[in-house]
């Protein structure tokens, strides 16, 4: 169970960061923004997530819509957390961008560890701390205390 637990998340954090990597360059040509009612926003735009809200709420969703549209000038990026805030028709609003690289660190980084320590040790090696068996004749590794595996030995 649990190594079908760590295979599961291994495949999914592959699958989103290589989902934010396609979504974070195509963001400099195109651009989404979904409204969710009067007063709530999330986006994709230059390289960054936006997402804009309105003071005071409505918690009342009037309706949604999608803003899809292209960029005048391709290849614009972003690359640092940004926050705006300013006067809106009927009162503030503020917005706070995200820059998608960020997110494909957080996501990336966990990912490569776990695809890093499941990796397979070669032939001869423990498969718990990796020390060196060939040519020993333990029933454990002297390093860690886990059962060695028996290696056949070449014969010359």
């Amino acid at each position: 169970m649990r190594c079908r637990l760590r295979s599961t998340i291994k495949w999914s954090g592959t699958v989103l960061t290589v989902l934010l990597l396609v979504v974070w360059v195509g963001s400099a040509w195109w651009y989404a923004i979904f409204y969710l009612g009067p007063t709530l926003g999330l986006g994709v735009h230059a390289g960054r997530v936006l997402v804009v809200w309105e003071e005071p709420w409505s918690i009342i969703p009037v309706s949604s819509e999608w803003e899809l549209g292209r960029h005048s000038s391709p290849l614009s990026f972003s690359w640092w957390f940004y926050v705006e805030r300013g006067p809106w028709a009927a009162g503030t609003y503020a917005k706070v961008y995200i820059p998608l690289w960020a997110l494909v660190v957080l996501f990336a980084a966990p990912t490569l560890r776990l695809w890093w320590r499941d990796r397979r040790k070669p032939p001869g090696l423990c498969v718990k701390c990796g020390y060196d068996l060939r040519g020993a004749d333990h029933a454990v590794c002297p390093e860690c205390g886990a059962a060695a595996p028996r290696v056949l030995k070449a014969e010359s």
